[in-house]
Formats: structure tokens, sequence, C-alpha cells
């Protein structure tokens, strides 16, 4: 019997109703792209495929789990924030964070009633999982997301591993908004951005990032190499027995923000998409 495993993700970004839908096929999976009326979360993905054995299931199912998390680090670049940022979310089903699923119903039998006095069996396992989010968020768009992600994301598998590793820096980053570790993060981040920016000195390497990229700098890439590794809060905490000095306030928020861009810059030509860059 064929039946239809699926994965629904809904969240909170906006884009124009005007415009359609995009469907596209990364292996074994069909990608759709939809919108639902909802004040919050309007925006609307699903993953599904045609199964007809448990096996398949479970394999079609272990595909859209790395799939959603594909997913998830390049929507960071299509849309400058990931499809989950970090919130408080225990999951008690085995659907990847943030999808609902049909997989444990397909995977299910029709239950025996155990005779009196017999066990009745293995208690059921589940798997929970914290993560912390600041506040809510809302994102929109000008232009409909999914087809740019799957780009983003065949890209991304078959991508170096320093533009992997650089990424998953990125994205832990990203993840950290407002906490101390975030600025060590960005600085290692940067810290392998700059050295796979091709030329020698900073004034060469800045010349290679995008156009766009460029003109939203704040700073120098000088300066971002300078704060990285001269700043308490960075990658070094001290210098000949004494403690660094400290960001300032304006100093902490223009590293950032000039650090994100250029990570983005490194991506976007390392995986040859248009990565989103802020303002």
């Amino acid at each position: 019997m064929v039946e239809t495993l699926f994965y629904e993700y809904h969240g909170p970004f906006f884009v124009p109703a005007r415009l359609h839908g995009y469907r596209g096929r990364v292996g074994n999976l069909d990608v759709i792209e939809l919108r639902r009326r909802s004040k919050f979360r309007p925006y609307m993905l699903r993953m599904e495929c045609q199964v007809t054995t448990k096996e398949q299931a479970r394999n079609y199912n272990t595909e859209a789990r790395q799939l959603a998390s594909d997913l998830n680090t390049g929507w960071a670049y299509v849309a400058l924030v990931p499809l989950f940022p970090k919130r408080l979310m225990i999951s008690l089903s085995g659907s990847p964070d943030g999808w609902r699923t049909n997989f444990k119903k397909l995977q299910s039998t029709r239950p025996i009633k155990p005779r009196p006095g017999s066990s009745p069996g293995p208690a059921a396992s589940f798997t929970v999982s914290l993560k912390i989010n600041k506040g809510k968020y809302k994102v929109t768009s000008d232009s409909l997301l999914l087809q740019r992600a799957i780009v983003a994301v065949r890209a991304y598998r078959i991508a170096s591993s320093e533009t992997k590793f650089l990424m998953g820096i990125h994205f832990a980053a990203i993840d950290q908004l407002g906490m101390v570790s975030q600025l060590i993060l960005y600085s290692k981040a940067l810290d392998l951005a700059r050295d796979m920016l091709p030329g020698h000195g900073d004034s060469k390497k800045e010349a290679a990032l995008p156009a766009n990229v460029r003109s939203a700098l704040r700073r120098s890439l000088a300066w971002l190499g300078e704060m990285s590794n001269k700043r308490l809060e960075t990658r070094h905490v001290a210098s000949e027995g004494k403690l660094l000095p400290r960001l300032s306030a304006t100093g902490s928020a223009d590293f950032v923000h000039d650090a994100d861009l250029v990570i983005r810059g490194v991506v976007e030509k390392e995986l040859g998409i248009v990565a989103i860059v802020k303002p």
C-alpha cells in the first residue's frame, strides 16, 4: 500500500501574496512552498514522498531529517536568519525540530492488548531537546525563499570542508544573539573567512569581497582583524601579562555587523549564490 510521508513547517516569514510558491525536489523528497492564513506564521514548507514499506519510511525519514538540517543552515544565507532561531522547545516526536510529520503513524501497528498479568512491554522512547530563544521574530521578504534555499543546500553539500566549517561556526554565532560566546565565534569565523579570501594583505582581500558587502561595511577589514585579536571579548584575552582592552558598545555592534557581512560574502563566493546581507 502506498502512503505519503510528509513533514510540515510553519514559520514567521512574510512574503508577497502575489507570488506563487516554488516546488522542488531534493533526493527522494518533494519540497513545496505554501502560504497559509495566519497572523504569526503564514509561511509553510512541506516535504513529502511516497513510501510502500516501513524500511523505506525509515530511510526517507533519515533523509528528511538531514534535508531539514541543511535547509535550516541554507536559510541563514537567503533570509538572514535560520528557519529555527534558538528557542525553548521540548521534542517528544521523531520529527526534525520544528516540523510535524506522520512518520510515527506510518511506523505504528495495531496495538495488541496484553493478557492479564503480563508485562505491558518496554517503555516508549522519546528524545528531549532544549533550545533558548530571546523573544519572537518576524521576517519580511520581497521574494520567495525556497528556490534559493535549495540552490544553497545543493552547493553546501558539495562544498569544501573549509566552507562547511566556516558556515558551521557562523551558524553557531548567529544563534548566540546577545551572548558573550557570539563575539568569540564571530572572531574564529572571521579568521577563517579572511584566510579564504584571495590576495595578500587586508586591502586586497577586502577588494575581493562582493560589491554589496564592501558598500555595507562600517569599518575596514584591517580594523576587524585588529578587534578580532586585540580585544578581551574576542580571540585572545591578554598580552604581556595584562588583560586586553574591552570593545566599546559601538565597537562591539560594528564588529558583529561587519564580521557577519564578510563571512556572508565569502560564503556567497564559495557557494556561487547571492547571499542576503544586512544593510
